[in-house]
């Protein structure tokens, strides 16, 4: 497992790429991921980047910054850090089934840690539940016949074959959408993990959902997905995926220097937590 590294930073400081907190290499990441158009987090300034308002974490390839938010010298980083969690789970961004700050067994150093605990969490209270078994559509050659025919393909590829039948037929089970975006962001948890205290439940929970293929998930996936009484459950671990996997930007060329940003605008967050307290 490779070692992971945290920088952590405050509102408006300029991170520069001095080899020893930032590398040439974790920089023209993050110059790469600003692109042409820019992001809202930061900006580029000669060899760096000077971040703004919001707060939170970019983890590139193995090393994790943290931003943090700082009205003043006085507190320390893990004062900051612990606010900070604090005015997120105030406004809901922490709201999830297994309730209060016990049910966080990792004392983390960063808060994608937190962010990875808290997706294992909601897995595993969905593994308490039981898995949400779905209908849905199936089409294929068989050698009983159940379903309806589909007469043009069963001609086609069964000419030869005169024991088959293709046809269309509907499943009952739990290969469908809910699931496979749930294993699409443990998949994704168990490449950008490097604390050792979560990989045996990460495997555990790799293990315990179906083995689904692969594929591409937009923000069109998570409004298709529609949530009914028996899978009302499975909301929070959704939103928790979604935030994952619609803010990870892999590195094409490299692979090496993957970018996953979970960032906050800190006035918007200040004004939510002012409202709800």
């Amino acid at each position: 497992m490779t070692a992971k590294r945290l920088i952590t930073v405050f509102e408006h400081e300029t991170l520069r790429a001095d080899g020893e907190r930032l590398t040439t290499t974790q920089l023209h990441a993050l110059q790469s991921f600003h692109g042409a158009q820019g992001v809202p987090y930061y900006s580029l300034v000669h060899n760096g980047v000077k971040f703004n308002e919001h707060v939170g974490v970019l983890q590139v390839g193995t090393t994790t910054i943290e931003v943090l938010p700082k009205a003043d010298k006085t507190l320390s980083e893990t004062s900051w850090r612990a606010m900070l969690v604090g005015m997120l789970r105030a406004v809901g961004v922490f709201d999830v089934h297994t309730p209060g700050s016990s049910s966080l067994r990792l004392q983390s150093n960063s808060i994608l840690d937190l962010y990875f605990e808290l997706f294992l969490n909601e897995l595993e209270y969905l593994a308490r539940r039981g898995l949400v078994k779905k209908y849905r559509k199936e089409e294929g050659n068989q050698k009983a016949l159940k379903g309806s025919i589909r007469f043009a393909n069963h001609i086609r590829e069964n000419l030869v074959h005169k024991e088959r039948f293709y046809v269309r037929y509907t499943t009952y089970d739990v290969h469908h959408r809910l699931h496979q975006v749930l294993l699409k962001a443990l998949r994704l948890i168990s490449r950008l993990n490097s604390n050792p205290t979560l990989s045996s439940r990460i495997q555990t929970l790799t293990l315990w959902l179906p083995e689904m293929a692969d594929f591409t998930v937009t923000e069109a996936t998570f409004r298709a997905l529609a949530l009914d009484r028996k899978t009302e459950p499975y909301r929070k671990a959704l939103e928790i995926a979604r935030l994952l996997l619609l803010n990870f930007h892999p590195d094409i060329a490299r692979g090496r220097n993957d970018v996953l940003a979970l960032m906050f605008n800190m006035n918007t967050l200040w004004e939510r937590f002012v409202y709800v307290s």
